[in-house]
């Protein structure tokens, strides 16, 4: 890892990881492999990283789809916008605008990421962002864009994402009681531009 052995933290000896698949998939410790046809029946497997249905609204409710809910493999494409961050106060640059930055994934095998845009009018129009460097069909993009913000509180930035295969970010995610792969809009609130 970064040219030095493989520490027990992170898996050693050997880690491998799935490109496109939810990490909760590339478990880092193993007493055995076993190849089979059906789901492992692993208690965690079974009750953690499902994007379990809207009728699941309390943990009753979700023992009924636990075992009928498969379990999550790809990430969902998603954006996240890194700065300003919600709350904070930014200046504007000689031509009234301020920097936008973050970073954006394809939805599993569908990358690379190809276009992301911010929206600073509640979703009524976008602009495009600049995808820093090469990113390839598995890695996340970082971006920035340079946006005209009108001076004043409470301003809501949103950004939204594109992969190569035609995935585009919600704007609202797929409700589910744990909240498991939320990928609506990337979103900062109350931003102070001066």
């Amino acid at each position: 890892m970064n040219g030095a052995p493989l520490p027990d933290n992170h898996g050693a000896p050997v880690r491998i990881v799935a490109p496109g698949i939810a990490g909760a998939r590339s478990v880092k410790w193993l007493e055995k492999i076993t190849v089979q046809a059906t789901e492992s029946d692993n208690f965690y497997q079974y009750h953690d990283y499902k994007v379990l249905p809207p009728e699941a609204t309390n943990k009753e409710e979700a023992n009924k789809y636990w075992y009928k809910t498969p379990a999550l493999q790809d990430m969902p494409i998603n954006s996240v916008i890194g700065s300003p961050q919600t709350g904070d106060t930014v200046k504007t640059d000689t031509y009234g605008k301020i920097e936008v930055s973050g970073y954006a994934l394809p939805r599993g095998a569908g990358g690379p990421v190809v276009r992301v845009e911010v929206s600073i009018d509640e979703g009524k129009s976008w602009g495009n962002a600049e995808i820093l460097g090469n990113p390839s069909k598995w890695s996340w993009a970082l971006w920035k864009a340079h946006v005209a913000v009108q001076k004043g509180k409470n301003r809501r930035i949103l950004s939204r994402t594109t992969d190569r295969s035609g995935n585009v970010q919600r704007d609202d995610s797929q409700w589910n009681l744990r909240g498991v792969a939320y990928n609506g809009y990337g979103e900062v609130r109350d931003v102070e531009v001066v």
